[in-house]
């Protein structure tokens, strides 16, 4: 479904400071799993995502998604069919725009804008019911700016906004990092969920080894541009978060740290 065939990425070419992170590397995603990914800083897991969403670009290499060449594809078209949920919550959604706005746009995306209006406000009453579930209240504030929302309630918004129309993947860049214990809990939740109820394809970069543990249909830790575990179904059930700790200080401990 997903699939990047020789991958070469370099840093910091032609300098002193040259680096390669990735050299023929070859990773795979099937329809309909859930990939947690974990590692180091530098082990190329957000380079991952920045590959697939194409806002980077390898020096060798090709990515393939459902079997088409996408690697010299633009961010912005790739963007009809990848979603995003960043780290920063401020990056999810216009926090200038209501609630109501952003769910608009987020409906709307990749279709053809004309001179009506951007707010069908007959739509109104079907975002009030996509918001109800969330148990936030968000479906009472829908003229709100989404600035005035905290940190969690902005990036669950970002997530639903996210998957509101098909996709073929979507990429979570530790996007629970920012957010406190129990609101990163809550965000996972419903991550979960939705991935569960929509039949997402998804790849989520985090470094709570305990949501990498718990959610997701496969696990892989990263180092040094290398998958150096790689598990699924009954492989990854048996991992748990002290083995991963292990086997994370034990990587730390090769390099040096």
């Amino acid at each position: 479904m997903l699939q990047l065939k020789g991958i070469r990425k370099v840093f910091n070419k032609g300098t002193p400071d040259e680096s390669v992170l990735f050299d023929n590397f070859n990773f795979s995603v099937e329809e309909g799993e859930f990939v947690s990914i974990v590692g180091s800083n530098g082990s190329g897991k957000t380079t991952l995502l920045n590959l697939i969403a194409g806002n980077m670009q390898p020096e060798a290499g090709r990515i393939l998604l459902r079997g088409e060449d996408i690697t010299s594809q633009k961010e912005f078209v790739r963007a009809r069919r990848i979603g995003r949920v960043f780290q920063d919550p401020a990056l999810g959604a216009a926090g200038h725009m209501t609630i109501a706005e952003n769910l608009a746009i987020a409906e709307n995306k990749g279709k053809p804008y004309g001179l009506a209006a951007g707010l069908n406000k007959r739509r109104i009453a079907a975002y009030r019911d996509m918001l109800h579930p969330l148990g936030l209240g968000l479906e009472e504030r829908m003229n709100v700016p989404v600035r005035a929302l905290s940190g969690g309630q902005r990036q669950v918004l970002a997530l639903l906004m996210a998957t509101m129309t098909p996709l073929d993947v979507l990429l979570l860049d530790e996007h629970t990092a920012a957010l406190d214990p129990k609101t990163a809990e809550q965000t996972m939740l419903l991550t979960d969920r939705i991935v569960r109820e929509k039949k997402l394809t998804a790849l989520m970069v985090t470094h709570n080894l305990r949501f990498a543990e718990r959610y997701g249909t496969r696990l892989c830790m990263f180092d040094k541009g290398r998958v150096v575990l790689d598990a699924a179904g009954e492989s990854k059930a048996a991992q748990k978060v002290d083995d991963l700790l292990a086997l994370f200080n034990e990587i730390s401990i090769e390099c040096g740290n």
